[in-house]
């Protein structure tokens, strides 16, 4: 039986070339659209779930309310002495050192280690490590000794096999006693070399560390968050105010999707990047069934006649629907296969469009889920249509009256409405999201983004401490530079330091401030707006930060203009001149207003916002710092290769990381951008899975009106006319479906601008010219089988009558 139902479906699929390829190809698509997108969401929701204990695991981080900043940067040695009391099991810290940064030098060259951290040597009970060379227990249990990653150790000595080389960073060399695989992708820890942790006297101002917690199966989180989050600002911030940092948990699993910092270990995904992916594979899905049904029932309308034969030889009502079940489950396996095929062509392009390495393995559970959904579409796609044409009765068949119930009508218009509305919606995102970016790109941040580059990665000592006017000149003098100056914070990033302020006239007492240490011309340099008093230069010997004899400090410093009014000055003119006091331990730093700025917006304007802030003139606390230069554009690759063998040259910094500032705030949006570009493709084959649909019911609609087209030409109808009538229907469904997708799509829309600070208006002409595109889209796929149906001489149709 199975035999003559399979010989049957080919001889079908043979006679019906092109329902069958239509059928495939919007399968096909469909399914490998799907499956791309559910392997991004299930690759994305995996993160961490392979480490040791990841569901008891949390990291700490801090939130500084006055700067508005996230950080999962905490302090260890404070962590721990909270943990004493507590239901946790153990601890693990990545401790950050400026030693550990910057140049390693091996036979004789120099290399660039970013991601080097110290540990401690219960690091794989927290991270998933598998050690191909030597002993990481043994190597991060004394000093001088490094594990590399496979990766660097090949990058550096020409070999995965390492051990017993060595790597000298001044004046301490450190030997290759561990080699370990790559991390896997799927995490969201990043380092390529490991040290060991000194043990060293506790310094609970350090905040270097990520710290990890692992509680007990049966512990109260919450009530160890609140405990930790009591007592955590006692030890680390006992000088500073109430609620000046919040301290709270992220669990394992949760931190690539879900946290928020520029001071991650590398770049986190998106929960809604994943959400919308998810949604995605889902409607592809629904789709392509919705055109298989459409695509089927409107085929059973020429193979009525072949089902009225078939049951007058006596076939039955089940034998019937088993026959085109399995037509529809070879129709789907058929798309399957060339689903898996157009997924092996498209799967690197994607990668690289959602920055990941994303494989698949047929013989794993997703060949099981792959196979269970191609059987289930497969049913539930040829379900209907099988019982729609079993239910034919043989004698009105073969009388000529092929015509059904409402119910069958209704159904397809349904499923073509809900298509239409989709496509409306995804049209209408993909036009917001696009604008939404563009508007981010393109505001006014208080600093020129363009022409501008950051060295990074560069000593603060070598710039701050001791301040290197020949170093400037060089810089100054290369062909093409305009201008130069140093900051410690990168205006594209977050504020890395704050501290109490005393304003003179009384108005801030002890008030939290953020403050980033800059250099001479930094307005010029950086393209901030001077809106009253000067720029901090060198002319002015005062502005630089200088000690003395007492051990107070002094400097210039420039104010933003939001500054300028919780101080309590009349005026940005009033401000010039004024003193700013704050103390540290014993000693007091007096910082006179020297400039006052326009308001700048420090990180993403998702979630930034114009707050107080202070430049300080050759003043920093941060161990790292960096260069902003302003040059000619018609210059960049001349003055990126002098400026690097300047700093090489002057102090010793051979691989320094110099990027445009255009480039690092556009990266601020990454996430964005993806999320556009995904819902951009996804609407346009939403679009073409809409059209095989509309196609697939016009051509129904347009058989079944055959004998009312060749009566109206008859009677002086035109073609266009005869087109216009077929198609008032679609453009109807059309209008059904504007109206359900405004309404859903406005709120949607608008709840997504909501987590920006500046956002678009959503625009009523995007709504117009998404549902004006459905409907043309609509039309001439309807005309183009309508028009067709008007050519057709009517004698040809009404000879029989």
């Amino acid at each position: 039986m199975l035999t003559s139902y399979l010989s049957a479906a080919l001889r079908a699929f043979v006679t019906h070339k092109q329902h069958f390829l239509l059928n495939v190809f919007g399968l096909a698509v469909g399914l490998a659209a799907a499956i791309l997108m559910a392997l991004f969401a299930r690759f994305e929701a995996s993160v961490d779930a392979h480490q040791p204990h990841f569901e008891h695991t949390y990291r700490l981080s801090q939130h500084f309310r006055e700067m508005g900043v996230n950080a999962p940067i905490t302090n260890y040695y404070a962590a721990q002495e909270v943990a004493k009391n507590g239901a946790v099991e153990d601890i693990f810290a990545l401790k950050m050192h400026p030693r550990l940064s910057g140049d390693f030098s091996a036979h004789g060259n120099y290399y660039k280690m970013k991601d080097l951290f110290a540990t401690g040597t219960n690091i794989t009970d927290f991270v998933a490590l598998d050690v191909l060379f030597g002993d990481l227990q043994r190597t991060l249990s004394a000093p001088n000794r490094i594990a590399l990653s496979e990766h660097e150790a090949i990058r550096i000595f020409g070999q995965a096999n390492a051990i017993g080389e060595t790597l000298s960073k001044g004046q301490t060399t450190y030997t290759v006693t561990a080699v370990f695989a790559d991390l896997q992708d799927n995490t969201h820890f990043a380092f390529s070399g490991l040290v060991a942790m000194q043990d060293e006297n506790p310094n609970y101002q350090l905040n270097n560390f990520y710290v990890y917690v692992r509680f007990a199966a049966d512990a109260d989180i919450k009530a160890e968050q609140a405990r930790f989050a009591e007592a955590y600002p006692e030890l680390v911030y006992p000088d500073q105010p109430l609620g000046f940092v919040t301290l709270s948990f992220e669990h394992l699993p949760g931190i690539h999707l879900h946290s928020n910092s520029r001071y991650e270990l590398k770049e986190n995904g998106s929960y809604t990047v994943v959400l919308i992916s998810f949604s995605l594979s889902i409607l592809l899905i629904v789709l392509a069934a919705f055109n298989f049904i459409n695509m089927s029932i409107a085929q059973s309308a020429k193979r009525a006649k072949e089902v009225g034969v078939r049951k007058a030889l006596g076939a039955s009502k089940a034998q019937i629907i088993n026959q085109f079940l399995v037509e529809s489950l070879l129709v789907t396996s058929v798309a399957a296969v060339l689903a898996c095929a157009l997924l092996e062509l498209a799967l690197p392009a994607f990668n690289q469009l959602v920055g990941r390495t994303l494989v698949i393995n047929y013989f794993s559970e997703f060949g099981i889920i792959l196979v269970a959904v191609v059987v289930s579409v497969g049913v539930l796609a040829g379900a209907y249509p099988a019982f729609f044409m079993s239910a034919f009765s043989a004698k009105r068949v073969l009388s000529g009256d092929i015509q059904r119930g409402r119910t069958a009508i209704l159904v397809r218009k349904l499923l073509l409405t809900l298509q239409a509305s989709l496509s409306i919606a995804l049209i209408i995102g993909a036009f917001s999201l696009h604008q939404q970016l563009s508007h981010l790109q393109s505001l006014a941040v208080g600093y020129e983004k363009q022409y501008r580059l950051e060295v990074d990665d560069i000593p603060a000592r070598q710039l701050y401490f001791k301040h290197n006017s020949v170093l400037n000149q060089r810089i100054n003098a290369v062909p093409g530079v305009i201008s130069s100056s140093i900051t410690d914070a990168s205006f594209t990033s977050s504020f890395n330091t704050s501290f109490t302020v005393t304003s003179d006239n009384g108005e801030l007492n002890d008030a939290v401030i953020p403050f980033i240490g800059v250099g001479f011309n930094i307005a010029e340099t950086a393209g901030l707006e001077v809106i009253a008093g000067r720029d901090l230069s060198a002319d002015y010997g005062s502005d630089w930060h200088s000690l003395g004899d007492d051990g107070n400090g002094r400097a210039g410093v420039l104010v933003s203009q939001s500054f300028v009014k919780v101080a309590g000055y009349e005026s940005a003119e009033q401000a010039i001149g004024k003193e700013l006091y704050s103390s540290s331990g014993d000693n007091q730093e007096v910082f006179k207003i020297v400039g006052v700025i326009n308001d700048v917006t420090i990180g993403s304007a998702r979630e930034a916002s114009a707050s107080p802030l202070i430049l300080v003139c050759g003043f920093s606390w941060a161990n790292q710092g960096k260069f902003i230069i302003n040059f000619e554009p018609s210059q960049l690759n001349a003055v990126k290769t002098q400026v690097q063998q300047i700093v090489s040259d002057q102090l010793n910094v051979h691989n320094a990381d110099i990027e445009l500032v255009a480039d690092n705030y556009r990266a601020l949006y990454k996430n964005d951008e993806r999320v556009s570009t995904l819902v951009a493709i996804f609407c346009i084959l939403a679009i073409l899975l809409t059209c095989l649909g509309t196609f697939g019911l016009a051509a129904f609609s347009t058989l079944r009106r055959q004998k009312e087209v060749a009566v109206r030409k008859v009677l002086g109808a035109s073609r266009l006319s005869i087109v216009n009538l077929l198609a008032k229907e679609f453009l109807l469904l059309v209008a059904i479906s504007t109206a359900i997708a405004f309404p859903l799509t406005y709120w949607l829309v608008g709840d997504w601008l909501a987590n920006f600070n500046e956002r678009i208006d959503q625009a009523m002409w995007f709504y117009v010219v998404a549902a004006a595109l459905v409907a043309m889209i609509t039309w001439l796929t309807v005309a183009s089988l309508a028009f067709r149906a008007a050519s057709t001489r009517p004698s040809l149709t009404l000879r029989y009558e």
